[in-house]
């Protein structure tokens, strides 16, 4: 008997409960997380030279690079584009000159830097690949 009287709440109950979840995911689908991954692009370059360089009293680190068109290009390397998982001056090290290379860039203004940054996926590659060869 009491099964009969405890339906309609359990029914009420997982009424508002799925109306709750809609609800969220419907908030989640019209307002998207913004964040600053449409400031970031993938770029392949050829490393032509490095240096640690002194702006406004503190080191920078910069990649000098071409890419598969001739032009050069000059990035930066910072601690706050690396979200602080790793430490610029390390990341400078494993970058080799002569090398091929495919990383995520992010534009100056997002962390505050003098050159587009260097922000992840900092990965050696055997040369230009074949996808990218479109302008």
């Amino acid at each position: 008997m009491n099964r009969q009287h405890d339906d309609p709440i359990e029914r009420w109950k997982f009424l508002l409960l799925s109306i709750a979840v809609v609800a969220v995911l419907l908030f989640l689908f019209l307002h998207p997380r913004q964040g600053t991954d449409y400031d970031r692009e993938m770029v392949e370059v050829v490393i032509i030279e490095k240096e640690i360089s002194e702006m406004n009293g503190r080191e920078i680190y910069l990649i000098h690079g071409e890419d598969r068109y001739g032009t050069q290009k000059t990035f930066q390397i910072t601690n706050a584009a690396l979200n602080e998982r790793f430490e610029e001056s390390k990341v400078y090290q494993e970058i080799k000159t002569g090398k091929y290379y495919k990383f995520k860039v992010a534009d100056e203004e997002t962390y505050e830097s003098y050159y587009p940054s260097i922000c992840g996926a900092v990965k050696l590659i055997e040369g230009f690949s074949p996808e990218s060869a479109a302008p």
